[in-house]
């Protein structure tokens, strides 16, 4: 029996499940009605559909490495059904094991060009957080312990001192402290949710240059960013706050840090 999917307002891996003509024939005319008359849905499913993440070639030598449990039990909520669709890797499948594996830290090494500028490793993190929404951050375990293990982990590859204390942004809870490598880079990736804008990150990577740098503001992918640079660490702060709210996080965050 075919398991029904959640109703409005449906999580990122319906829409994708929809783009990939993976729902019955019911399922997509309930999302069909939902979509007539929903626009931020409709705006949603355009922006997804338009997405061009090389899903394929950055995921699918991993699924075979795939936490399988933990991925099934994230699309529980979707149907399985394939239709007449092509073999192989689905979007579907790619997008959610992109997610998965950006929240449990497993990218590693797999784009060679990640870090080769400065401005490029800023629009790569921009793509990845596009994916984010509430929804991912929700159920993080993000308990004052486990987040001390988490900075003292980011403390000891980084060398650069962090509390909670000190990431602390006004209206955002933080949630989680990861790093994740990319060739010869590794980053350290800090999560916070928003209680009015949704998800936002600091990410904090070495730099070969030793001279500070200011905030600077640019917009990637519809979200607003502020960078700099401090005592050798890259510093970028991202999410969907208005442009003057996310440059008063970063000046605090600035202050507080190294």
């Amino acid at each position: 029996m075919t398991r029904e999917i959640a109703p409005a307002p449906y999580a990122d891996e319906v829409l994708v499940a929809y783009l990939d003509n993976q729902l019955s024939e019911s399922q997509r005319a309930k999302f069909d009605a939902q979509l007539s008359q929903d626009d931020v849905l409709t705006r949603r499913l355009a922006q997804m559909s338009r997405s061009n993440l090389p899903f394929h070639d950055a995921f699918g030598a991993m699924l075979q490495e795939a936490p399988v449990g933990k991925l099934q039990a994230a699309l529980d909520a979707i149907p399985d059904a394939r239709g007449t669709g092509s073999p192989g890797l689905s979007r579907r499948a790619l997008l959610a094991a992109s997610l998965s594996f950006l929240a449990v830290g497993l990218l590693a090494g797999r784009y060679s060009t990640l870090f080769t500028s400065e401005d490029n490793w800023r629009t790569r993190v921009a793509d990845y957080m596009s994916l984010y929404t509430a929804q991912t951050l929700a159920d993080v375990y993000d308990s004052a312990g486990q987040q001390k293990i988490q900075l003292a982990r980011v403390q000891n590859t980084l060398g650069i001192p962090l509390s909670p204390a000190a990431l602390a942004v006004q209206g955002a809870d933080l949630k989680d402290a990861r790093m994740l490598h990319y060739d010869d880079d590794d980053i350290a990736q800090i999560t916070y949710l928003d209680a009015r804008y949704g998800p936002m990150a600091l990410c904090i990577t070495r730099s070969k240059s030793v001279e500070n740098t200011s905030l600077q503001r640019e917009i990637r992918r519809g979200m607003n960013v502020v960078y700099w640079r401090t005592a050798g660490y890259n510093f970028m702060l991202i999410g969907h706050s208005p442009a003057t709210t996310l440059a008063a996080h970063a000046a605090a965050l600035q202050a507080n840090l190294v």
